[in-house]
């Protein structure tokens, strides 16, 4: 499926092939597939590729992306939306074994005693990078971005491994790790920076203070970055030291992997890779029918289908709308099927809601999740069978539903039976007419308009007792907006109802207690106009009431707190 995010990671790709295109002749090596859950232009292609690793070692690095890479994927949140990724791992032979030391570092007392070295490898692998002795960094970035073009040019997050036993690693275009004992551990925190850009949670320096996803200098709980989740999971506003620069910068919490390896993520680091993950892929693999745009040529049910990718646990669903209608005819289904009655003649919508609810991001409050539609236009200019000429309907100024109609002939009509639906997918009879003399066109008047809006077909009946039905009318309740408002007098048991109601409308209400017992009960009549009605609860004990109005076939709800 092509979408304006796999052009844009083709045109990324493109771009940074013919910047290093001629900075090496880079060669092809071997790739393995580590994991593999989909096409590469919808999933994230993480690559892995070796640094000091002679022709004699690959085994091991495999056997060392493979740990890395197991480990990541038991991490929150990679373990969650592990279909949305691939791993390969690329075969980069060096001349020989392990990484540069040039023994420069200004803490290099921290080095535990590595020896300075100084091998043949292939994107040149040292620790000392910027004075810093754990700080491992490729040195040949153009050799990697080559390397990278001419054996997976798809990628969207590089991880370098290096052949070393001593602590190191870097987060910087490309994540890097030394093989330490803790090189899972690195790893995953160092592509916290590289793939999330997720600053370090522990204080790294005056240089490294900026304002990132989970670093911030605001220190309001309402507007700070991270405000949907301040005072859940242990997320608050904690400095970085107390005194001097780190005393004005803030993260958002204390045990965070971006500050101490063996720790999970926050969930503010959480979101931020959920939210990457997102920007990179669709979570649709593909639909069906595969042209968003068609013209019906017969009576067939429509078939549509989505398939999408899905995380560990289930968290994303599906919604099906026809028409523009608000209301899905199908929901938490990847398939459905319309049939030809309930196209309407001209343009039709289909809409797939396609939603993440998961609960581990609050980036999309207040909206409920992740969303992504898939839409459909579909016109249906087949004429109407047999003698329908017309239908067409309207809303007059008692809100009452007039629909019309007229045919051809009545020389083989039998009957007309009227059928009303609240979504246009279910419909149920509310009137059958009959033949009357030789009468062409015919009426009928509905007074309960569902809210907000109600479709009408007919059914026709010729005399053999066969039928079809005519299309769609759709009619929207005048009443589909209105204003109420509920007012409480301040310390009392006082209320005051107020309605704007613009057609004349019965209206009712009624007063319970949590128990559901009705207390007050009032029928105001027609209104057709702004009702102001004072309501008394002072006899009844302070606690929860429900009121309950009844406007034309509409129910809403009210809680009251007396007090």
């Amino acid at each position: 499926m092509q979408n304006y995010k796999t052009q844009l990671k083709k045109g990324l790709l493109v771009w940074i092939a013919l910047l290093f295109i001629d900075i090496s002749n880079a060669q092809v090596f071997s790739v393995d597939t580590l994991m593999r859950n989909g096409e590469r232009n919808n999933r994230v292609n993480l690559v892995y590729l070796s640094d000091g690793y002679t022709a004699a070692e690959i085994t091991n690095y495999i056997g060392n992306a493979t740990a890395i890479n197991n480990a990541l994927f038991l991490q929150t949140p990679f373990a969650q939306y592990k279909n949305f990724f691939n791993v390969y791992a690329i075969k980069v032979p060096s001349a020989q074994s392990g990484a540069v030391h040039p023994g420069t570092a200004s803490d290099e007392s921290s080095s535990g005693g590595q020896p300075v070295a100084n091998p043949t490898i292939y994107f040149n692998s040292t620790f000392d990078y910027f004075s810093i002795h754990r700080l491992l960094v490729p040195q040949n970035a153009g050799l990697v971005y080559s390397v990278l073009a001419s054996n997976l040019p798809d990628f969207d997050q590089a991880f370098i491994i290096v052949n070393s036993p001593y602590y190191g690693g870097s987060g910087g275009n490309f994540a890097t790790s030394s093989v330490h004992s803790s090189a899972a551990e690195i790893a995953i925190h160092e592509i916290g920076h590289s793939f999330a850009n997720l600053a370090d949670e522990y204080w790294a320096g005056d240089f490294y203070a900026a304002e990132r996803h989970n670093m911030t200098q605001n220190t309001n709980p309402a507007t700070v970055r991270w405000a949907n989740w301040y005072g859940l999971n242990n997320i608050g506003i904690y400095a970085h030291g107390s005194s001097g620069t780190a005393a004005v910068w803030f993260r958002p919490h204390q045990q965070c992997k971006m500050r101490y390896l063996g720790y999970p993520f926050c969930s503010v680091c959480i979101e931020r890779f959920i939210d990457k993950v997102h920007l990179i892929t669709n979570m649709a693999d593909n639909y069906s029918p595969s042209s968003s745009s068609f013209v019906l040529s017969n009576y067939n049910p429509v078939n549509f289908s989505v398939a999408h990718i899905q995380t560990i646990p289930s968290t994303i669903s599906i919604n099906w709308y026809l028409n523009g209608s608000s209301t899905p005819f199908a929901s938490g289904v990847d398939n459905v099927s319309i049939p030809y009655a309930n196209w309407i003649v001209g343009n039709n919508t289909v809409r797939a809601e396609l939603i993440d609810n998961t609960t581990l991001s609050k980036l999309y409050l207040p909206a409920i999740g992740y969303i992504e539609n898939i839409n459909w236009a579909v016109n249906n200019p087949v004429a109407l069978p047999v003698k329908l000429l017309s239908f067409a309907g309207n809303v007059n100024a008692r809100n009452q539903g007039n629909l019309y109609w007229q045919i051809e002939s009545v020389d083989d009509l039998q009957k007309f039976e009227l059928e009303k639906s609240k979504d246009g997918i279910v419909f149920n009879k509310i009137a059958s007419l009959y033949k009357n003399g030789s009468t062409k066109s015919f009426s009928f008047t509905d007074d309960d308009l569902l809210n907000p809006e109600s479709y009408y077909r007919l059914k026709i009946f010729n005399t053999n007792q066969s039928y079809f039905y005519s299309g769609i009318v759709l009619l929207k309740n005048a009443l589909e907006k209105f204003d109420y408002k509920v007012y409480q007098q301040f310390g009392s048991h006082q209320y005051r109802l107020c309605c704007n109601i613009n057609v004349a409308q019965p209206v009712k209400m009624v007063i319970s207690d949590a128990s559901g017992r009705q207390l007050v009960k009032k029928d105001f009549g027609n209104v057709n106009a702004q009702l102001n009605e004072r309501i008394d609860l002072s006899k009844y004990p302070s606690g929860t009431y429900f009121m309950q109005l009844f406007i034309g076939t509409g129910q809403y709800s009210i809680k009251l707190i007396a007090n």
